[in-house]
């Protein structure tokens, strides 16, 4: 059978269902026929980005290794030098230092960006970092911070390659500083808005174009449980379509001491940007309203942050799910699916033995 004859609709129709993008090239590799036909790539499903279990995670030289959630496969991600630690992941690159210099680095392509240079201090180092791509190839931002500063760089379009180049708006050295009060426990860029949590769960919302506080919004209400000096909660901050959402997860140590997460207890919150009546005019009343359900919607949380898609997107996947990971006992993160609001129920899925892992969401471009 001359496979090159196969009609373009049923190509189409098979690279539609390849979820991970070495998949969609192998495809688009079979003959100029197909490579025609699949033009367009389909939305792709997360990695799971961790340090190898035979690896610590603090030892720069260790690769590090990709999980496809599509396919199964284990792939090495290395990186340019021995001396450049992962700040974080982002929906199309890794953000790198080699401290002074910061690189986003497009593991698939290998296409690398250089950025300003770090406006930390080398005894205050950035702690985290990441690049919230846009589909216009309007100006992106890249966001780094410490328990105590917040930075954030823009890179603008390359007319001639149709992606981001390293000049940004900032101040002399390419950054922008955000006056943020008190300690800076999560943030993150979402149309056009920063916000940023601090260590009690309250978050402050800032216009990314002009710095002007936009609302102050109060930790979600929980359930009033006994206090527990060893317990805690964590708060990922997720991209909903147009909106917010917030995700509670459960911390606790067992007799030995060791942190375990109660999976039975992930809580999500929608941030609510209503206008309300006031004593004598309309105020702005932001606040957290819990979800009993998120539809169609698949969520996807690191400690810190997340995505979501559409399950409609992937073909075998339902909504109404949260996937995550959390450390077990002997130091493995395993992969869980939340898939109920109302018993809590959660199943472990199969996964390599890997640790420090994060979600990474591949790109072709």
């Amino acid at each position: 059978m001359d496979w090159s004859t196969l009609p373009d609709y049923v190509v189409r129709l098979v690279s539609g269902r390849l979820h991970d993008p070495l998949d969609f090239l192998r495809l688009r590799a079979v003959c100029r026929a197909w490579r025609s036909a699949a033009a367009f790539p389909p939305p792709f499903l997360p990695w799971l980005l961790a340090c190898p279990c035979t690896a610590h995670p603090s030892d720069p030289t260790a690769a590090a290794l990709s999980f496809s959630l599509a396919s199964g496969a284990v792939r090495s991600v290395v990186a340019p030098s021995s001396s450049h630690r992962l700040l974080g992941p982002t929906r199309s690159h890794l953000l790198l230092s080699d401290n002074p210099r910061l690189l986003l680095l497009n593991p698939l392509t290998g296409a690398r960006l250089p950025l300003p240079d770090s406006p930390f201090p080398a005894s205050s180092p950035v702690i985290q970092g990441y690049l919230v791509p846009t589909a216009d190839h309007s100006p992106a931002p890249v966001v780094l911070c410490n328990a105590k500063k917040l930075y954030f760089h823009f890179c603008h379009p390359d007319p001639a390659k149709g992606g981001p180049t390293g000049l940004g708006v900032g101040d002399g050295d390419g950054w922008a500083e955000l006056p943020v009060p008190g300690l800076v426990a999560e943030n993150i860029f979402h149309n056009g808005k920063l916000y940023v949590c601090d260590d009690q769960g309250h978050v402050m919302v800032f216009d990314a174009a002009t710095l002007a506080v936009l609302g102050a919004v109060p930790p979600p209400l929980t359930q009033a449980t006994p206090p527990r000096r060893d317990a805690f909660d964590c708060t990922a901050l997720v991209p909903y379509g147009d909106e917010l959402l917030c995700v509670i997860r459960h911390f606790g140590k067992d007799g030995r001491g060791e942190l375990l997460e109660d999976c039975g207890s992930l809580k999500v919150h929608r941030l609510d940007m209503e206008i309300g009546q006031g004593h004598d005019q309309l105020t702005q009343l932001p606040r957290w309203v819990q979800m009993r359900s998120i539809g169609d919607r698949v969520l996807f949380i690191g400690l810190f942050q997340g995505f979501s898609f559409n399950a409609s997107d992937f073909h075998g996947f339902k909504g109404h799910c949260i996937y995550f990971f959390k450390l077990e006992r002997d130091k493995r993160s395993s992969i869980y699916r939340f898939s109920s609001m109302e018993d809590g129920h959660t199943e472990e899925l199969p996964g390599p033995w890997m640790h420090a892992c994060t979600w990474f969401v591949p790109s072709l471009s």
